[in-house]
């Protein structure tokens, strides 16, 4: 369960505070809908594995005692100090945790003992101030300036005991602490001055602090080991939005970067077209480059403290760019509107970690090129979305479709064959209606889309209990998925309160949509299983505002 508050109080008339808190209760009672959230959200853990593939013949079973928390709280104090200068400080803090609790017998073969416990500690906290100046100096010029500074924690602590010679013993224990602080300094400025032009500038400046740390104990033996990131980026940019006349809108740009850890100049040109072909009729187009110069870490064996964290470019990781292109096409006709869009984006320098690594490893740099940890390929994305929309009349909504294709290309992987990426959809059809039944609000949602891609457990291999995928990864597809989704709501107004309640019932009909493929290499032979979404599912909700 969980609850929330929020407000808004005025500072003097020039003012406002804003504040949103939320956050969980701990409850040992489990309903069946949190006891299948966590199935799914846990089940491709390797403890849940082995757990999975528990023998009952050989007296092989495990518990499993998960306790999840979060709390976040958002403060927002704005004030207006002139009638042209408004300051605005932001600070958000939030924290998740998992304590658990686990315990397996007759698993000697895996884990080396025959009873062995897990106690385990994982938080992810993240505190960051923001503080905004907006100036307007007159009706041709004005400012934006802002400072902040954002950190982010993730911990994992665990110790390992197993039962020895009628007693429990510690037999290793883990530590990890991972932290990111980002600061930066952002000034924008926007001209107007000149007839049928915009212009705007700025320069961001963004500091990276990143640390991790590790200390291993397995038996009589401790590893330690540490690695630090420290980087700048510095940015300037320049556009023009320039209206020639009242059908052509064009919008030229220029961002220049310059990023320590990979020393040297990046250009990122762009440019966007409009043109209002009638009254009714409006295309557009748009193509720039980009550059990413900070990677979020993933990977098979990525543990739970680094999961989620982020690291820089380097010598050994580079920077991932694109160039992306769009076209467009908007038409209005009585109550409707239509939108066509044509998307199309290469890829190049994409980092994919080996199955057999820790992606945090790969940040040492005493190793050669022949032994990296990490596989350097490229990738392209295109596709098509339509969509239609009503947006007067008793029934409001829209219907969507989209076909899309993303394919990478690694030369040591899929034997340097193109594959399809883990979250490749190739098409998905959407449609949303919504009405009014007397006072109550109905909608209702359809999805049907292709299901998500999997490689045929003939094509993987498992080598030290390590998942490896060697040739025709992705080349099969689950079933499509499809459910349809309803909401019926009411607003009362009772003295100074609002009260808005109602029923949602996602997956109306029960369809068994599978979501992945879930493989278990701690069996005797490796297993693939089908993992399925929530089947009906009510949800009852109360919201009161003042």
């Amino acid at each position: 369960m969980s609850q929330g508050v929020s407000g808004e109080i005025p500072i003097l008339s020039r003012g406002s505070w804003i504040f949103n808190l939320r956050s969980s209760t701990t409850s040992t009672f489990k309903t069946e809908l949190y006891e299948s959230i966590q199935e799914y959200v846990t089940g491709d853990d390797n403890f849940n594995l082995i757990d999975e593939s528990a023998d009952i013949t050989k007296d092989q079973g495990a518990t499993y005692s998960p306790q999840f928390s979060y709390l976040d709280f958002t403060n927002r104090f704005s004030f207006m100090l002139t009638p042209n200068h408004r300051y605005t400080l932001t600070n958000t803090t939030g924290m998740d945790s998992i304590r658990e609790s686990r315990d397996f017998f007759g698993f000697s073969t895996i884990l080396g003992y025959d009873s062995s416990y897990t106690q385990g500690s994982t938080e992810w906290k993240n505190n960051g101030t923001t503080l905004n100046v907006s100036s307007k100096w007159n009706h041709e010029s004005d400012t934006q300036i802002t400072l902040s500074n954002y950190d982010y924690s993730s911990s994992y602590d665990s110790k390992d005991s197993a039962d020895v010679n009628n007693g429990r013993m510690l037999i290793g224990s883990v530590n990890e602490e991972n932290t990111l602080q980002d600061r930066s300094l952002k000034f924008h400025h926007r001209y107007m001055g000149f007839e049928n032009h915009k212009f705007e500038s700025g320069i961001d400046e963004t500091f990276y602090d990143i640390s991790f740390s590790d200390h291993k104990i397995d038996g009589t033996t401790s590893n330690e080991s540490s690695i630090e990131q420290n980087g700048f980026l510095h940015s300037f940019y320049i556009q023009d939005l320039w209206v020639p006349s009242p059908r052509w809108v064009i919008q030229p740009g220029l961002r220049v970067s310059y990023f320590s850890e990979r020393v040297g100049f990046y250009t990122s040109p762009r440019l966007s077209v409009i043109n209002k072909i009638s009254p009714n009729i409006t295309v557009e187009s748009f193509i720039g480059k980009h550059y990413q110069f900070v990677h979020r870490l993933s990977g098979y064996n990525t543990t739970r403290g680094t999961q989620g964290m982020w690291i820089l470019s380097s010598e050994d990781i580079p920077n991932i760019s694109s160039l992306n292109t769009h076209f467009g096409l908007n038409w209005d006709f009585s109550d409707y509107t239509i939108t066509g869009e044509f998307y199309y984006r290469s890829m190049d320098n994409l980092v994919q970690f080996k199955e057999s690594s820790i992606p945090v490893t790969s940040l040492r740099n005493d190793r050669s090129e022949e032994e990296s940890l990490m596989n350097i390929g490229s990738g392209k994305t295109n596709g098509i979305e339509i969509i239609l929309r009503k947006q007067k009349g008793p029934i409001t909504g829209w219907l969507s479709y989209q076909r899309n294709k993303t394919q990478y290309t690694f030369p040591n992987l899929n034997q340097g064959k193109p594959f399809f990426s883990d979250h490749d959809k190739t098409q998905e059809f959407k449609s949303v209606f919504m009405t009014n039944i007397g006072s109550w609000e109905l909608t209702a949602n359809w999805v049907f889309a292709s299901g998500h891609v999997y490689t045929n457990s003939e094509n993987v291999d498992v080598e030290n209990l390590q998942i490896i995928i060697s040739s025709h990864r992705n080349e099969s597809r689950l079933p499509p998925i499809h459910h349809l989704d309803v909401s019926l709501s009411k607003t009362w107004g009772v003295s100074i309160a609002k009260i808005h309640t109602g029923l949602s019932i996602y997956n109306l009909y029960d369809r068994i949509n599978i979501s992945h493929k879930r493989y278990n290499p701690y069996k005797s032979e490796l297993t693939m299983t089908d993992v399925a979404m929530f089947g009906i599912t009510p949800t009852v909700f109360l919201k009161i505002s003042f």
